[in-house]
């Protein structure tokens, strides 16, 4: 395998914020997740003594979003699970 050079690894892991890493192809919702965080963590950054409104919404979106990313992630592996315990118990 080829090595990259720094410069076309760089954009291959920045390619990954926005595209689907089986197909390569963009994501649409990677894209706009990633476009509504970097919005929101640039409004936060540039605002003089930001009032406490503004942590705790923009907590809830950055926190937020990675908790319901990995619930979500975790529905086809408890399927799996459930699958593969259900085949155990008829086995015995």
């Amino acid at each position: 395998m080829p090595q990259q050079t720094p410069k076309k690894g760089f954009i291959h892991w920045l390619s990954g914020l926005v595209s689907n890493p089986a197909t390569g192809q963009i994501s649409h919702t990677k894209l706009w997740a990633n476009i509504a965080g970097a919005t929101m963590t640039y409004k936060f950054a540039t605002t003089p003594n930001a009032p406490e409104w503004l942590w705790w919404a923009y907590g809830a979106m950055v926190g937020g979003y990675a908790l319901i990313k990995r619930g979500m992630a975790v529905i086809p592996q408890m399927a799996q699970i459930a699958q593969q315990k259900g085949k155990d118990d008829v086995a015995d």
